[in-house]
This record gives structure tokens, C-alpha cells and sequence, in this order.
């Protein structure tokens, strides 16, 4: 358009016209002509101003896929310039084929609409590619007389599909039951970004989805990242995931898949090889199975109570004769794959037979003053508890305690307490209910030690209560242990008394002599007078001599006994009658050995041996007094049980008549005290192990040393 020639500026002449016409005078004439030729000039430039090259069609934002054709249009009226096409401002040239684009060039004709020419001059863009991705203008050119116009800039944007999906963590995706896991799906190189979708056994999946974009460098495509997070169970073993990615360049999405590999720690079962209850020394087997895992390889171990059995590395647990002390255990078998672990408890049942708490508690009483005895058991079931008093039958409770309002002299002595458990051998203990006394001394009065050597000279009460001291007196004076320096005194509870053990290091010859031992109690007090005596040790040639002689004895025994064999053998021809005979004999003396009273004797000499450490040169058991009978080489052990009058009066201890024990011997039957189990016939030796009863002193014959 050319610049002061608008409709205002032309209608402002023509008002001026119009005025000029007006005066009549010829110089007004002429100036009027004038201006009329001025107009009329005006008019006919302005209507070729009208007539100025433009735009008819302008190009519009276009997009088209890869590989396809796209026109962009440009319509020009009146066009006198000359026409091009820019892309990102770069001149592509006027000729129409576009020499140098091979696959760009303008297409369209011209056609006249009234007194205007309209010319098309779209440009056409054939196997477009991503380098076509570009803002375009159609321009044309001026000339001398005309301005030259420009389109509004259009953008071509080329879509392009993207890569074909593809799930980063591979074909098959390992996922663990009950741990959330995250699966990637990538699609590349798309423009747009592709939108990715998730899918299984075809559902979509909307939730937990989280999806981006990632342009690339230098680069118009961009990469598209879709990621689902799914919490697997057991049941998706084996299911498909599908992956789709899909822009504006496709016509349908491309997908992938991956299988679900679906991991989990063993899933495992526990059973014993018994359906009943288990019993105290069964064969038990613990077997722990696998009904499911995923990996299967599967690695063992086995606790008991929390602690590792270490060694137990199999799918089942041996135990071959099981304890009770296996009962209310908890036995854990536990199951691990590169995965994780498991694990299955069982609380064991185990039945088994009664067993005695504790030792036994015996109470020491006043007469006319209430007593309880008590007798705790424990087993599986809960045992029951049976009490009778010793040689009767006759039950006088059925509870753990035992209950006397008024204790009489008939009421001391020995009560049996009993504990069954159904299916199993009942067991029974001795309780003694004895009656409050002052102490009596049971030791030896004369006891032995050898010069240079130590020495332990021992003083032993029977006491009922406990003693409260016992003191060690040498020629009327308490012995000093702290000034001595070589004296010191040990004291042991026995379960029915105190035994206090005076120990002397490097004996010498002032030693021997009289001790003073004074036991005193709550009821009174008793004294007596040890004596420590020298002991010859033999020469060592008579020792010597009196074991080689002892051996040569030996063997001529043994010498007699096998001519005697032969001498039998060859007196009845016959090898099955000689077996025949030594059988017979031989079952005679078993039957003679193992007779209660032979083993009895047997058992007391063993123990008397003991007791008499320091007396054997002697024949009897010494006693703390003589042998009525006035033999001093003869002394008497006192068994506080027995109805026979000893040196010193036991009746104190029940007060009254006592029948003495039998000989059947029981489980912890035999070994009853007070506080404890002890031994009745002899006060040396384990007490706590003794389960033999002690000997009525008026019906066996006491041991000798030998």
C-alpha cells in the first residue's frame, strides 16, 4: 500500500471539491478545474492502491506423521512480487520445483476472480521426516510500486512413533510375596512422548503407576518411562504384565510382556511321627515339610526354647528317647531360600511319671503342738498323693500336705508318702515327724591319726533341732583356730544333725591326746570326750612282705579252684552235667547273695569300713562309750530307730515305741532324715546318696572290719 493514500485523505479532497465548486468568478473557475483534475489523478491512483498483492490463504500449524505428505497453503491476489517459502527463516527459493529440495516444491494454479488474479503457491512437503520439523512463511516480494507481504508463521510438527516398548527388568521378573516391587517400561525416541499403559490378563491397571518424559539432547523425540509398583502374591505365579506405548503417530499401540516370577520364603508343615501323646523315653521324629517355595533350594535349622541346635541341619529332628525335661519345650524348625525364612513351633506334651521336688522336708515337733508334713510331686499328668504312716496300709491323707492338729507319741515316727501318675510306676519317700530333743553324740571315742601327717578328728550329733554351735575344747580351753595355726574346724549339716570336723596339719606328738566336743541345741546340750591316738604304721618290709605274701595266697586259690574244675569235669564224663552243676551252684549262691538280709549285712560292712577309718585294728564298730559287757575293744553303733538299750538313750528322739523299717528297698524310698536322706546305721560316708534302710540293731549283726 502506498503510505497517504487512505479513505480519510480521499474523502477529505472530495470535500474540498465540493467547496471549490462553489464560487463562479473565472479565476475560482480555473482553480476549481484544477483541483478537480487533482482529484480525479487522486481517485485513479487510489484505485490502483486498492488493487495492492495479498494474502488470500495463509498457512495454518499443520502436523503430519513420519513418512507421510504434507501441504501447507498460501493464496496471493494481485500478486506482482515474486514468492517464497521460508523454513526456521531460511529462504528455500522462488522456483517452484525448489532446486535443491528434492522432496519440497509449490504446487497450485492461478484462477481470476472478477478484476483480481488469485494465485495458489502451497508448498508441499512429501516423505516427511523429522528434519521437515519446522516453522514456515509465505512471503512475497515488493517491487518499484508495491510493497512486499509476509504470512503468519505456521509450524509443521512431524510426529513420530516411538521404539517399540521394552520392560527393563527382562522377560521374566522376579517379584517377592509381601515385599512392593517396581517393574519399568521404556519407549523411546517418540514425538510426542509416548503415553505408556499398563495391563494384565487384560485389565488395566490404574493404580500405582507413575509415569515421564525425558527429551533428549539436541534431539526433537523424546524417551518415555511408565513404572507400576505391585504388592505379587502367591496366586500371580506365572501371570503376564503388559506393557503399551502409544502418540499421535500410531495408529494402534505397540506392547510387550514379562512373566511374573513369583518368590517366596517356604511355606511349611510340622508333625511328629506319633497321633498320641507323647511319653517320657519314645522315639520321637519332628518333621518339617515343604509344601511351597519359591526358589526351592531350601537350607535347615532347628531350635529349641530360641537356641540354636547346632549340627541339626536336615528337614526332620531325631530325639530317641525323649525326657521329661523336654515337656512345655518349644521345638522350631526353620525353612530359608535366598528369599527368606520360615518358621513352624510346637509345644511338646510330654507324659511322665511322678517325681519327688525337692528332698525330703521332715519336721521335728512338740508334743501336744500341731505338725504338717509336706510332699511336693510333680509329673504329667499331676500326680496324686497317698499318705499312709510306715507298716500300715491305712491312708491318713490324699493331699501334698499332711495335717496333725495333736501330735502325740502314737503320731512320731515314719509317714510314706505315695505319688501315682496314671500309666506310669508310682514312687515313694520317707517324711519322719520326730520329736524336739536336746543332741546326742554318735562318735567314736577313740579315733586315729598318724604322726607328721593330717588329721580329722570328727564329732557328730544327732540333733533335733539343728545344733546351735558346737564347740572343741583341748585340757578345758575352746581352741583358738586363728592362733593355732593349725587347727580349723568344718562344719557339715547332716540331715538329722550337725557333724563338726576338727582338722589338725602335721600332726605332732602334743596333738594326741583328749578333745572336748559340746553340741548344744534349744532343748539342751551334751558333751563328749574324743580321743586322738597315735596309729603304728608297719615297716615298709612288712608291707611289702604282706603283699607278696597276699598274692602268692591268691594264687594258689585261684590254682585249687581250677583242679577242682577239672577234678568235677572228669568225675561226671559229661561237659553239659558239669555245666549243669556250676549253673546250680552258682544260682544257689546268687539266690544266697542277693537275699535282703545277706545284701543288707554286705551293704553295712561297707559302710561300717568306712566309718571305722580310724579303728581298724579292731573287730567292732566302735561306739562313743563301752560295750556294756566291759569288752574295751568291742563299741556298738547307735541306729536311732532301734528298740535295743545302747549307751545312750534314743527314746528321746520319739519319745515312745517306734516300729522299726523293713528291708524293701524303693525309688528314694530308703533315705529319709531329718531335713534330708541320710543313713541310720552309720554317720560316714554320702549321705545325701543313701537308699538303704537302716538295720534293726536287735535282728542283724553288726559288720566288722576286715
Amino acid at each position: 500500500m502506498i503510505p497517504g493514500l487512505t479513505g480519510s485523505i480521499l474523502q477529505t479532497k472530495v470535500s474540498k471539491m465540493s467547496a471549490w465548486l462553489l464560487p463562479v468568478d473565472r479565476h475560482s473557475f480555473l482553480q476549481t478545474v484544477q483541483h478537480i483534475l487533482y482529484i480525479c489523478v487522486t481517485l485513479l491512483l487510489s484505485e490502483g492502491v486498492m488493487a495492492q498483492q495479498r494474502f488470500i490463504i495463509e498457512p495454518q500449524d499443520t502436523s503430519a506423521i513420519e513418512g507421510s505428505t504434507a501441504i501447507l497453503k498460501c493464496k496471493v491476489a494481485n500478486m506482482v512480487g515474486g514468492l517464497q517459502w521460508t523454513r526456521d527463516n531460511f529462504a528455500l527459493g522462488m522456483d517452484r520445483n525448489l532446486p535443491g529440495f528434492p522432496r519440497y516444491q509449490m504446487i497450485g494454479g492461478q484462477t481470476q476472480v472478477g478484476s483480481e488474479t488469485i494465485g495458489e503457491h502451497n508448498l508441499k512437503i512429501t516423505e516427511v521426516n523429522l528434519e521437515d520439523d519446522a516453522e514456515y512463511q509465505c512471503q512475497v516480494g515488493a517491487t518499484e510500486n508495491v510493497q512486499g507481504i509476509r504470512s503468519h508463521t505456521a509450524k509443521l510438527n512431524v510426529l513420530l512413533p516411538p521404539d517399540r516398548p521394552r520392560i527393563e527388568n527382562g522377560m521374566r521378573v522376579a517379584v517377592v510375596v509381601g515385599r512392593l516391587a517396581n517393574i519399568t517400561c521404556r519407549a523411546n525416541n517418540g514425538k510426542p512422548s509416548a503415553t505408556i499403559t499398563w495391563h494384565m490378563d487384560g485389565q488395566r491397571l490404574t493404580e500405582m503407576i507413575y509415569s515421564r518424559s525425558i527429551p533428549k539432547v539436541n534431539d526433537k523425540r523424546v524417551d518415555s518411562v511408565g513404572i507400576i509398583t505391585i504388592n505379587a502374591t502367591k496366586d500371580d505365579e506365572g501371570r503376564r504384565i503388559e506393557c503399551k506405548a502409544e502418540n499421535e503417530a500410531m495408529v494402534l499401540p505397540f506392547s510387550t510382556f514379562a512373566t511374573l516370577d513369583v518368590q517366596y520364603p517356604p511355606y511349611i508343615t510340622m508333625m511328629t511321627n506319633l497321633s498320641r501323646t507323647i511319653r517320657e523315653y519314645d522315639y520321637i521324629r519332628i518333621f518339617c515339610r515343604v509344601e511351597a517355595a519359591n526358589p526351592r533350594g531350601i537350607t535347615w535349622r532347628w531350635l529349641r526354647n530360641g537356641r540354636i541346635l547346632h549340627g541339626e541341619t536336615r528337614d526332620v529332628l531325631d530325639i530317641p528317647s525323649i525326657s521329661r525335661a523336654y515337656h512345655q519345650n518349644t521345638i522350631t524348625c526353620e525353612g530359608s531360600n535366598p528369599v527368606g525364612s520360615t518358621r513352624k513351633n510346637k509345644e511338646l506334651n510330654v507324659e511322665f511319671g511322678p517325681l519327688f521336688v525337692g528332698d525330703p522336708q521332715h519336721t521335728a515337733v512338740n508334743l501336744n503342738q500341731p505338725a504338717t508334713l509336706r510332699c511336693d510331686a510333680t509329673g504329667n499328668p499331676p500326680p496324686s498323693i497317698i499318705w499312709t504312716k510306715k507298716g500300715s496300709l491305712h491312708p491318713q491323707g490324699s493331699s501334698p500336705e499332711l495335717r496333725i492338729p495333736k501330735v502325740g507319741e502314737g503320731n512320731l515316727g515314719v509317714y510314706v508318702c505315695t505319688a501315682n501318675v496314671l500309666g506310669f510306676n508310682s514312687i515313694s519317700r520317707e517324711i519322719y515327724l520326730l520329736q524336739n530333743a536336746p543332741p546326742t553324740i554318735m562318735s567314736e571315742v577313740k579315733q586315729y591319726a598318724v604322726t607328721g601327717e593330717n588329721a580329722e578328728v570328727e564329732c557328730m550329733a544327732m540333733s533335733v533341732p539343728k545344733p546351735d554351735k558346737i564347740i572343741w575344747m583341748r585340757d578345758g580351753i575352746p581352741i583358738n583356730y586363728a592362733t593355732s595355726g593349725r587347727f580349723s574346724a568344718m562344719e557339715e549339716d547332716l540331715p538329722y544333725g550337725r557333724k563338726s570336723t576338727l582338722q589338725i596339719i602335721n600332726v605332732n606328738e602334743e596333738d594326741f591326746g583328749d578333745y572336748n566336743c559340746s553340741v548344744i541345741n534349744n532343748y539342751g546340750k551334751d558333751v563328749a570326750v574324743i580321743h586322738l591316738i597315735e596309729k603304728a604304721v608297719p615297716p615298709l618290709p612288712i608291707i611289702i612282705g604282706g603283699a607278696v605274701g597276699g598274692l602268692a595266697v591268691l594264687f594258689i586259690i585261684i590254682l585249687a579252684c581250677v583242679l577242682y574244675h577239672r577234678y568235677k569235669s572228669a568225675e561226671t564224663g559229661s561237659v553239659l552235667g558239669s555245666y549243669t552243676d556250676t549253673d546250680s551252684s552258682t544260682d544257689k549262691k546268687r539266690e544266697k547273695s542277693d537275699s535282703p538280709s545277706t545284701l543288707m549285712d554286705q551293704w553295712r560292712q561297707d559302710y561300717n569300713k568306712d566309718l571305722n577309718r580310724y579303728s581298724a585294728d579292731y573287730d567292732e564298730v566302735l561306739y562313743a562309750g563301752k560295750d556294756p559287757k566291759g569288752n574295751n575293744n568291742q563299741y556298738r553303733v547307735i541306729d536311732p530307730f532301734s528298740n535295743e538299750n545302747v549307751y545312750r538313750d534314743t527314746s528321746q528322739i520319739f519319745g515312745g515305741e517306734y516300729t522299726s523299717q523293713s528291708d524293701d528297698v524303693g525309688s528314694d524310698r530308703y533315705g529319709p532324715a531329718y531335713s534330708g536322706q541320710y543313713p541310720l546305721s552309720s554317720f560316714r560316708g554320702d549321705y545325701a546318696d543313701s537308699r538303704l534302710p537302716p538295720a534293726c540293731l536287735s535282728t542283724t549283726k553288726l559288720a566288722t572290719n576286715v
